[in-house]
């Protein structure tokens, strides 16, 4: 049985951080169910990068602002000096977790000089220190030199992977703050896939067609789990500490929205810790998914209303007094993943380990299913998306 060898590295949490990152989990599926409604196709996000957004703008709010993005995270019973250690922890750890991992998490935030908003120090001070975050005051009505400024920081940040992420006509003059994130994981799985062994093959799509795909295939031993709803697999990175699920609905007339329906963080966590080594026969496709999205209207559907507002957002913990108030106009994502023989978004080629003997379990992905990408240790979801067909 090959067994990935255990190297340190890892995030190491306090126990009350591991129960945050159960809470931000609970965060993770509820963001994920909300945005995959209006969406049919393939979509990612990560929604960890959200809750750095949503941690960004917690360090100034207050009131009712504050409550509400609170409510949201799942991180009620905490206070904003935890929050903050917990995301700069992760901000500074999730890259160091796996060397051969690239992990490259960029925040920005903007506010418009031109309305008089401008930062206090000590808010400047917590985003550089927790959340590497770029922060700028600039005058929007130079919407191109705005739009240009911050693509040359991301396209910077990612490594050329995102290089661009604002368009110039997103900025209005009239705009109080924009808050971007982008967010970049590239690995090679420990076991590679051959190339000569994926083939065309039917994909059953969620409106009933079939159309062909190219199916990559293997044999080897994989943590897997099948009970009455789901059935998982987890694809190991490198040296294990990251890793990719696949989550398949066990019933093929469930939709993956049902299926989303029935995961908690709880349930999330009984998943993961049920699934076992087995020698499996894998067929997942080929994918690449890049999504962009707006994140205002699934965020207030998810209870984030004031900060969005004119009228009710307190970011007074933000400004120098006195400013203008300000709010959140514009909150945008853009995430990339690729998947593929060698890895995800990977350029080497890795030898596949394969294991003879008939293989006890079998995962076959030619019909929708959801994906993830997580940490082992601490079980935190990075990203997590769909495959539709």
């Amino acid at each position: 049985e090959p067994v990935i060898e255990q190297t340190p590295g890892g995030i190491i949490l306090t126990e009350n951080q591991m129960q945050m990152v159960d809470d931000n989990n609970q965060f993770s599926l509820n963001l994920m169910r909300e945005t995959s409604k209006g969406v049919t196709g393939n979509m990612v996000i990560s929604p960890l990068s959200v809750a750095y957004m949503l941690g960004i703008l917690n360090d100034g709010a207050s009131g009712t602002t504050r409550q509400e993005l609170m409510h949201a995270l799942c991180f009620d019973r905490y206070d904003t000096k935890a929050i903050n250690e917990f995301f700069g922890n992760l901000m500074m750890n999730t890259p160091l977790a796996d060397e051969q991992v690239e992990l490259g998490i960029a925040n920005y935030l903007l506010s418009n000089n031109t309305i008089g908003a401008e930062f206090n120090g000590q808010y400047a001070a917590n985003m550089k220190g927790y959340y590497q975050a770029g922060i700028e005051c600039m005058d929007f009505s130079k919407s191109d030199e705005v739009a240009g400024l911050v693509n040359e920081w991301c396209d910077r940040t990612t490594k050329g992977m995102i290089p661009q992420i604002l368009n110039s006509n997103e900025v209005s003059p009239s705009d109080a703050a924009i808050l971007l994130n982008s967010v970049f994981f590239k690995a090679q799985w420990h076991y590679g896939f051959e190339e000569q062994n994926t083939t065309m093959q039917d994909f059953t799509t969620a409106d009933g067609n079939k159309v062909k795909v190219p199916m990559m295939a293997q044999i080897a031993t994989f943590e897997y789990l099948k009970d009455e709803t789901v059935q998982a697999v987890r694809l190991p990175y490198h040296d294990g500490k990251y890793g990719m699920l696949f989550l398949l609905p066990t019933n093929e007339s469930m939709s993956l929205n049902e299926l989303l329906s029935t995961l908690t963080a709880e349930r999330w966590k009984q998943l993961v810790a049920n699934m076992h080594l087995q020698n499996t026969m894998l067929q997942i496709p080929r994918f690449e998914v890049s999504t962009e999205q707006y994140l205002k209207d699934p965020l207030m559907t998810m209870g984030v209303k004031a900060a969005f507002k004119r009228s009710d957002a307190d970011f007074s913990g933000m400004l120098k007094a006195p400013s203008s108030p300000l709010f959140v106009n514009l909150m945008k994502q853009r995430t990339q993943i690729t998947v593929d023989e060698k890895g995800t978004m990977a350029a080497s080629a890795t030898v596949s380990t394969v294991t003879t003997g008939k293989p006890q379990a079998e995962f076959v992905a030619n019909r929708p299913f959801l994906f993830a990408i997580t940490e082992k240790d601490s079980n935190l979801i990075l990203f997590i998306g769909k495959v539709s067909g």
